[in-house]
């Protein structure tokens, strides 16, 4: 490996490291979200909804 004088390397795993911190708890928020979303039961159908059904 080559001598990094300028310290370019280190400084863009640490750049790199620390945008992955960021993500991480991004995807994990946005993941619950979306599960808790899928998992919702729909809501009751209206009462006047289904007397206009019936109405037909």
């Amino acid at each position: 490996m080559v001598y990094d004088r300028d310290k370019k390397r280190m400084r863009r795993r640490h750049v790199l490291r620390f945008f992955a911190a960021l993500a991480l708890p991004a995807l994990l928020l946005g993941s619950a979200i979306a599960a808790a979303e899928w998992a919702a039961p729909d809501p009751p159908a209206r009462a006047d909804a289904q007397q206009a059904a019936a109405r037909q």
